[in-house]
Formats: C-alpha cells, structure tokens, sequence
C-alpha cells in the first residue's frame, strides 16, 4: 500500500506541475526580456486607471471612485499579502506594485497640479 501512496503523490506532483500557475504566467513575462513591453504597457495602463479614480476621488470626491480606489488598493494588498506569504519576502510582483501606485500617485499629482487631467 506505500507504493500506491507514493504514486499518488507522485501523480499529484505531475498535475501541479502542467497545471499553469498564475505566479508562473506573471514571471514568465518579467523573466523573459521579449515580453518587457507588454508588462509596461499593462503597467501605462494600470496607472492610467489608478490615477484617474484617484483624482476622482480626492478631486470629486466621487464616492463610486473612493470605492474603486479602495478596491485597488486592497486588490493591491492581496497580491503583497500572497507574495509575502509564499516566497517569506518581498519579489517582483511588490515592486510592480509599488511602482504601479508611485506613477499613479504622481500622475494625478501633475495632472492635478497642470491641469491636463
């Protein structure tokens, strides 16, 4: 019966690894040089929404975009929360972030300040 334990687990090893993950999907595009302009373009992206819902909140005082902004900033926290739960420190995927919401920040700063947005 120990044979058949251990090729189960076995088998359960061989699932997880063909069954793509989705921290695998994300490094694959930060490893891989290639595929840099696509994580800054999703990234342009990213800050183009924060920056926006930001201004809407603190500008307009829009209660549908302070609820937005809250959900992003705790989508935010979650992503850190598992990366920090997984690896024991901080990666990739937390400095993304923390940039993502630094550009964010300072674009609806300058936007704010120069009246472009």
């Amino acid at each position: 019966m120990q044979e058949g334990d251990g090729g189960e687990e076995a088998g359960d090893e061989d699932e997880s690894e063909r069954s793509p993950s989705v921290e695998s999907f994300m490094m694959h595009y930060l490893e891989e040089s290639m595929l840099w302009p696509i994580v800054i373009v999703v990234i342009g992206h990213a800050v183009a929404l924060a920056s926006f819902t930001l201004l809407l909140a603190v500008r307009e005082r829009r209660l549908s975009a302070m609820a937005a902004t809250g959900l992003l900033l705790y989508a935010s926290f979650l992503g850190v929360r598992w990366e920090y739960r997984r690896h024991g420190n901080l990666k990739a995927i937390t400095w993304l972030l923390v940039i993502t919401w630094l550009l964010s920040g300072l674009t609806a700063y300058l936007g704010h300040s120069y009246k472009i947005l």
